[in-house]
């Protein structure tokens, strides 16, 4: 009889490459991807969401402030998500414009019927 390495069973107790087992394993936090996404990151792209939807002005202006501060904490290397915090930084200054521009159009409309 023989074992996995072809030789007369017992011979060496090696173990032929690719058999049963547990290969070597990288060192710890090295080659897993990209670090996962802040919780700032994450509640700036859903506050950005909303924000366009629900209540325009103040959670665009929240999801706003969230991004900045989730990108520069990307950046430092203190987390992921940097593309969920610009997600969240676009969405949060298209909603601001939008609920500026709909202060613009009532506030014109209000001067318009006096």
């Amino acid at each position: 009889m023989t074992d996995q390495s072809g030789g007369p069973s017992g011979a060496t107790g090696m173990r032929a490459p690719g058999g049963p087992g547990y290969g070597v394993q990288p060192p710890a936090g090295y080659g897993y991807g990209a670090p996962l996404p802040s919780g700032r990151a994450t509640a700036s792209m859903v506050l950005g969401i909303l924000g366009l939807v629900l209540i325009p002005i103040v959670l665009p202006i929240i999801a706003l402030c969230l991004g900045v501060s989730a990108r520069r904490m990307a950046d430092r290397g203190e987390g992921g998500g940097r593309g969920q915090a610009t997600a969240g930084m676009v969405m949060g200054i298209v909603g601001i414009a939008f609920a500026a521009l709909g202060v613009l159009v009532a506030t014109a409309q209000a001067i318009a019927s006096v």
